[in-house]
């Protein structure tokens, strides 16, 4: 699908989500950390995850007043539209079309839409501490490349400027720089197989990126293995 490179929105009970540009990167990432907290967080089933943020906001650091602005915030980011908070209803966009019980699938969307992914929770807090021990020391230990690194590299290498790059989205940027990194790397990789005697696979530099890979799946390891770290 080309939906998610040209940046087409998608509608949800007659509102339109757009994925996030990088001019509003910023804000976005400020605001919508709630986005993270799904469902899998607690251990009820009786009410909706939109009713479990609101009766549970304290947990995760939040006020009432907080919840709901950074709501509104990201609600008016993603759909392009004026966004109001109302207790009896839920959130207005443009004072009609209401965000509220619908909120599990436009939260759903957004997500897939900005690549965003749900941390891995598991239920023994002994093995949840182990977990993100090992994702931290891994993050450490990794290459760090941030946003701004991406726009750099996309920008000297496809030639745009900064304020035609400001109107891509979170998707297109990531696209576009593992896109360049694959050609960069097909480029040297073929340029040392004339000068090397040594066989060698190169990767082919139009090959398929899966930007929706969930990067927590290759940072943990099994909760059975966590377990048996953490009796050691």
């Amino acid at each position: 699908m080309l939906k998610h490179i040209f940046a087409q929105p998608e509608n949800v009970c007659g509102i339109d989500i757009y994925p996030v540009r990088l001019i509003d990167y910023d804000k976005f990432i400020e605001c919508s950390k709630f986005l993270y907290i799904s469902k899998k967080n607690f251990n009820t089933t009786s009410y909706s995850l939109y009713e479990l943020l609101f009766m549970t906001h304290d947990q995760f650091g939040m006020t009432m007043q907080t919840l709901i602005a950074d709501m509104e915030k990201t609600f008016q980011i993603v759909s392009r539209r004026d966004v109001v908070f109302t207790h009896t209803t839920g959130f207005k966009v443009d004072g009609k079309t209401i965000i509220a019980s619908n909120y599990e699938e436009i939260r759903r969307i957004i997500m897939i839409q900005n690549l965003m992914f749900e941390p891995k929770v598991y239920k023994n807090p002994l093995v949840q501490e182990w977990a993100n021990k090992v994702i931290t020391c891994k993050q450490k230990n990794g290459t760090k490349v941030t946003m701004e690194d991406m726009v750099t590299t996309v920008k000297s290498y496809q030639g745009l400027t900064y304020d035609q790059l400001q109107n891509e989205t979170i998707y297109q940027l990531y696209a576009d720089f593992y896109r360049v990194c694959m050609i960069m790397q097909f480029e040297q990789a073929s340029l040392f197989a004339t000068v090397s005697s040594e066989k060698m696979n190169i990767q082919y530099f139009a090959e398929n990126i899966d930007l929706f890979k969930n990067p927590y799946d290759s940072l943990f390891v099994s909760s059975d293995k966590l377990s048996k770290f953490n009796a050691l």
